[in-house]
């Protein structure tokens, strides 16, 4: 990984583990999942440790564990120095009927927007029972970012983002589908009725508005779907992104697609550096590209 980031001109680079939780779960089934992460987050932080500076961590906690998540989340930041920590938008494994909205989340979200660091939102590795994925790796392709569209736009009807105004989130994969849906969202909230959902009764401003509150990464493999994020949620809200290993999207060619769109260096930079350090904190040069 290190190789290919020097390569890249990658002189920093802030990790995460997208499935841990999962696989975990699996591998260490008598285990509580605080004490799962706690396990990984504590081996993040020693990795970390032995690469002088250029690497940066984002822990990993079960959002749905209720004081002990925010407990961990103080640990991270506190003990082993970590920017924020990723989560999965829902509780898919178990069923996945309850996503970031739901009330067992308050307190790492309370605790993330006390304490200024950002939650980055990445989809499931499996998605929940029955929702007939499987053909075609159609769970890669629209599964995993419906998901996270899903839980995006709960976390705005629900009037969660309204509640935890200083709460920052990353959201994976361009924010799924949800960017291309700006429309849709306040199209269907002015035409339904108040009963039928929360939404006119919770929300202090049309749906897209909130598309803002976000950010998201640049793992979106097309010029047109970074060209749509920027126009729907400007250049201050995307960051570079890339798979590690760099099976999918290795990172140079998400640099190039950037480079494609022939943006102003402003922009440009924004996005390959700037972005990523204001919304973290990162102690990078100006000449740093961060991947979340």
């Amino acid at each position: 990984m290190l190789e290919a980031q020097a390569a890249g001109g990658v002189t920093h680079a802030l990790l995460s583990d997208s499935f841990y939780m999962e696989s975990a779960a699996e591998a260490l089934p008598s285990w509580s999942a605080v004490d799962r992460a706690r396990l990984y987050n504590d081996a993040l932080a020693a990795l970390i440790a032995r690469h002088g500076g250029r690497l940066f961590g984002l822990g990993c906690v079960d959002p749905f564990s209720g004081d002990a998540a925010a407990r961990e989340l103080e640990r991270m930041i506190d003990e082993l120095g970590f920017l924020g920590a990723l989560v999965n938008p829902s509780d898919a494994p178990a069923g996945g009927r309850r996503y970031l909205d739901d009330p067992a989340c308050g307190p790492l979200l309370a605790t993330a927007a006390a304490r200024g660091r950002p939650l980055f939102v990445h989809p499931s590795r499996d998605l929940p029972a029955g929702e007939h994925f499987e053909d075609f790796v159609l769970s890669l392709i629209v599964g995993r970012p419906t998901q996270t569209a899903v839980c995006a736009a709960r976390l705005i009807f629900t009037g969660t983002l309204d509640r935890h105004p200083r709460l920052s989130l990353l959201l994976a994969h361009g924010g799924g589908v949800l960017p291309a849906m700006a429309g849709r969202l306040d199209a269907t909230w002015r035409a339904y009725r108040p009963d039928r959902w929360h939404g006119p009764d919770v929300l202090t401003a049309a749906p897209s508005s909130y598309l803002t509150r976000f950010h998201v990464d640049s793992n979106v493999w097309s010029a047109p779907a970074l060209r749509l994020l920027l126009e729907v949620l400007g250049p201050t809200r995307l960051v570079v992104g890339n798979d590690q290993p760099p099976v999918w999207f290795p990172l140079a060619e998400s640099l190039d697609l950037l480079d494609s769109l022939g943006l102003p260096p402003d922009q440009r930079d924004a996005i390959r550096w700037g972005n990523a350090a204001r919304l973290f904190g990162l102690p990078v040069p100006a000449a740093a590209v961060a991947s979340a």
